[in-house]
């Protein structure tokens, strides 16, 4: 597939006030993702907790056309099965009632899932109203279940009734929740006055799901994102930060860092001593990021091409800034295609722009994510399939995602913990949300356009880049992965619930044998986020890419520790010469803009 482009977004502005006008015949078929949360500071088991939410917000667009408004669709589906095919539900209704009898009778007891902390307060198991109640919902859910398989229910139905499911549950209500009632009673009904308040003011900011955060313990710019620096380049679609140097020398070759194009990039600068740019920056590294903007409606024909072009504009300006002829780029999750997009043109038009690349949980072949839970599920490909060119265009084109709209649609994915947990100790306990950095920024989302999101769902239908010349970018078919002639760092996280490790894996063997493969042993996020000093990090490594990804595992070696040391020492070896630091950031072609963070991580929309 090919277009051409002349879009606002390829407008060029530097200090001087001179713009010029970008490549605009830009052309590909790609993808990208939406990346990933980090956990703040706070009690041992705050953290834990807060880990195991951040492992499971991800924000990427992995879900390619797929929008909560979608469920209204599949509710009116699920509910003519019911009408056409009503044996289904009779047979799930009778055993629902059966298992009930059976509880009455004493002859069986249901037990809740492990962990699941809905459910921890002793009058679950020892009054006899709360144990009662307990086991009619667990019923419930057995019997939905049952339901779901007797009727051959497709993914996004199993997925319509698990949220009922988890909306539904006793815990949920002040009258269900003994431990709300307690409250209620200990503080004189402070409590629910409090929670009252909480639910109004949600209301009042129209929030899409319950506050996740204290919004006012944080500052981009203030606490967060700090670490000093200035923009270089602001074009319509993004700002180029280069960090100041904090060692008196630096390496010649730049590092130019692509973060996911859904997601503010803070991510990865969140606070002194857990911002991974930071540390980069205190080894002696020339650092670059790129700070995409928040699109809003008017940017909907943004699509691959346009940030395909980003990303060669901003390798042109880290090179003309720092004098090297290549960098070494490292691309994150969901950027992980577009940046390999490029480097595949590079390698067929024989540019060496990219003398090394950093992919850290980006899955390059989509049918190796067929074993990650609920993404592959509501991609739902088949139904693009079912309908002509025509219409899947123009639908997907008029799909822009807002940030909202990511907000609800991740925080469904674990709706217990992103949506009821919140909703209790809000508006039930009457508490305050406690102050996690990687909530704020979860909060703080990005949106999608439209075009970008029809260019991934054909990525995803397509899966271009496990065949040579599938993918063309400027009209060009790229080079093949295994043909690209650069050394490849690729990072997969053990735990990650969406970025299975053994997609990312994947990823690395189409590199070829120049790819090295690290495996961090947490989630996803807390895989990119993880400090030395953090006692719980430990990683694998091993030469041999040959076997499956379970027979990789078998034969690496783990090492304690943070990944961060090794893959600062990979890029060192490829980092070039230390020359004498810059004593300012930018240079006459491209003088300072602002100071960092800029302007565009602020915008809201």
């Amino acid at each position: 597939m090919t277009r051409a482009r002349s879009p606002e977004g390829d407008r060029k502005v530097n200090a001087a006030g001179k713009a010029g006008s970008a490549r605009s015949d830009g052309a590909a078929n790609g993808a990208s993702g939406r990346p990933e949360q980090v956990a703040g500071s706070a009690s041992a088991k705050q953290a834990e907790g807060v880990e195991r939410t951040a492992d499971n917000v991800l924000g990427q667009n992995l879900l390619g056309d797929f929008l909560p408004s979608d469920l209204w669709v599949t509710a009116s589906k699920l509910t003519g099965r019911a009408i056409t095919q009503p044996f289904g539900l009779l047979r799930a209704t009778m055993g629902f009632w059966g298992t009930l009898g059976q509880m009455v009778a004493g002859e069986s007891r249901l037990a809740t899932e492990p962990g699941d902390r809905r459910f921890s307060d002793d009058a679950w198991e020892h009054s006899t109203l709360y144990a009662s109640l307990l086991q009619t919902y667990l019923a419930l859910r057995k019997s939905m279940t049952n339901y779901a398989q007797i009727a051959d229910l497709d993914e996004r139905a199993r997925f319509l009734l698990n949220q009922i499911g988890d909306a539904v549950a006793p815990s949920n209500f002040l009258l269900g929740n003994p431990g709300a009632l307690r409250r209620a009673r200990q503080t004189w009904g402070l409590s629910v006055v409090k929670g009252a308040g909480n639910l109004l003011g949600d209301i009042r900011k129209r929030r899409p799901v319950p506050s996740q955060v204290d919004e006012g313990a944080f500052e981009v710019g203030g606490n967060l994102a700090v670490t000093p620096g200035s923009v270089v380049l602001r074009t319509e679609m993004f700002e180029l930060i280069q960090y100041a140097p904090q060692t008196s020398q630096v390496h010649r070759r730049p590092l130019l860092v692509v973060p996911s194009i859904v997601n503010k990039y803070y991510i990865f600068d969140l606070a002194p001593k857990r911002s991974i740019l930071e540390y980069y920056v205190q080894q002696g590294f020339t650092v670059f990021v790129m700070v995409w903007r928040n699109p809003q409606r008017r940017h909907d024909r943004w699509g691959m091409p346009e940030y395909q072009d980003s990303i060669d504009t901003a390798i042109d300006t880290s090179r003309a800034i720092t004098g090297s002829d290549d960098v070494n780029l490292w691309a994150v999750c969901g950027a992980g295609p577009v940046a390999v997009s490029m480097a595949g043109y590079y390698a067929a038009t024989q540019q060496r722009k990219i003398h090394s690349l950093l992919l850290v949980v980006s899955p390059l072949d989509m049918t190796a994510m067929s074993g990650a839970p609920t993404i592959g599920a509501l991609m739902d490909t088949r139904a693009q399939e079912k309908r002509s060119d025509g219409v899947v265009k123009k639908t997907l084109r008029n799909r822009r995602i807002s940030a909202k709209e990511f907000t609800v649609l991740f925080a469904m994915l674990r709706s217990n913990e992103l949506i009821w947990n919140y909703w209790v100790s809000n508006y039930l306990m009457g508490e305050t949300p406690s102050a996690f950095d990687v909530m704020y920024w979860n909060g703080d989302g990005t949106g999608m356009t439209a075009q970008f999101n029809h260019d991934f769902s054909e990525f995803v239908e397509r899966n271009p880049f496990v065949t040579t010349g599938a993918m063309k970018v400027r009209n060009t078919p790229i080079a093949g992965l295994a043909e690209l002639d650069i050394d490849s760092y690729v990072l997969g996280a053990k735990n990650d619930h969406l970025c299975i490790w053994q997609s990312v894996y994947r990823s690395a063997q189409l590199f070829g044998p120049r790819s090295q493969f690290v495996l961090g042993n947490s989630g996803h996020v807390q895989t990119i986020v993880c400090p030395p000093d953090n006692p719980k990090a430990s990683f694998s490594t091993g030469d041999d890419l040959s076997g499956t990804a379970e027979e990789w595992l078998e034969r690496s070696t783990r090492h304690a520790g943070s990944w961060w040391d090794h893959g600062v020492a990979w890029t060192r070896e490829r980092a070039g010469p230390l020359v004498d630091a810059p004593l300012q950031q930018g240079n006459a072609g491209f003088p300072t803009l602002c100071a960092a963070p800029g302007t565009y991580v602020h915008e809201r929309g």
